[in-house]
């Protein structure tokens, strides 16, 4: 009896044990969703701001070049090109007239100082005495040098600039042309009526001539070739001249007060 109570302890001791070794289960923790939340809505502003900045450029950039805007870099663009024209046209040839006068003036300085009296002129005065050769030597090389430029400046004149001197020719395809202050004579060769603009005239005897080269502006209104000139000027007393006949051409000269035909 005694060792059936033994084993049995025995046996109780050994389960508890058995119990003891066992792991124990660890409670699995629980995701926050909150801060998941939190981060999926951060995510989206970000998302929005880069949105909107994106459509703020987009209207930017339409607005920058958008059909108004583009019209008027380039009005002011041609209004640049056309004060370069006006520059070539007007300004140079003044400014190259008081190059040519400044040369002559200088040539012909000698002349126009006393001669018995010492000047910036570097030959006066003409009647000065010369220690040595070498300073006589040196008074006549300039002497000499000043008679060939002035007679560099005698006879033989004329126009240098190609630019004056060529005849400036444009070839008119379409149905409408504005002139340019550097034309000359426009051509006109298209199937159908054209008109051409003239510019504001700047100088008094500007010309231009205007040909029909297609043989056709004489079969009807439809191949009339009409002449305008600038905002506020006439052409003989009128807002226009009309090309009418075949072959035939207008000559328009700027008179300071409004266009001539000849």
């Amino acid at each position: 009896m005694a060792d059936e109570l033994s084993d049995f302890l025995k046996l109780v001791a050994e389960e508890k044990a058995k119990v003891k070794a066992k792991p124990k289960k660890v409670a699995k923790a629980k995701p926050d969703m909150s801060e998941l939340f939190k981060q999926l809505a951060e995510l989206k502003e970000q998302e929005t701001k880069k949105a909107e900045v994106t459509q703020e450029q987009l209207q930017q950039f339409e607005q920058i070049f958008s059909p108004k805007n583009v019209e008027a870099i380039i009005e002011e663009v041609a209004e640049e090109v056309e004060a370069e024209e006006l520059v070539e046209e007007v300004i140079e040839p003044v400014v190259e007239e008081v190059k040519e006068q400044t040369l002559v003036e200088k040539s012909l300085g000698l002349l126009a100082a006393p001669s018995d009296e010492k000047n910036s002129d570097p030959l006066t005065p003409l009647n000065q005495d010369f220690v040595t050769q070498k300073d006589f030597q040196k008074h006549y090389t300039k002497i000499i040098e000043r008679i060939q430029q002035q007679l560099s400046t005698v006879g033989g004149g004329g126009e240098t600039r190609l630019s004056f001197m060529d005849t400036a020719t444009t070839l008119v395809t379409s149905s409408s042309y504005e002139v340019s202050r550097r034309d000359y004579y426009i051509g006109v060769n298209y199937a159908g009526a054209v008109t051409i603009t003239l510019p504001v005239a700047t100088k008094t005897g500007k010309t231009f001539v205007v040909k029909d080269e297609s043989g056709e502006a004489g079969r009807g209104t439809n191949r009339y070739i009409t002449v305008l000139p600038a905002a506020g000027d006439l052409i003989d007393s009128k807002d226009r001249a009309i090309l009418a006949y075949d072959w035939g051409s207008l000559t328009f000269v700027w008179r300071g007060d409004s266009w001539r035909v000849i």
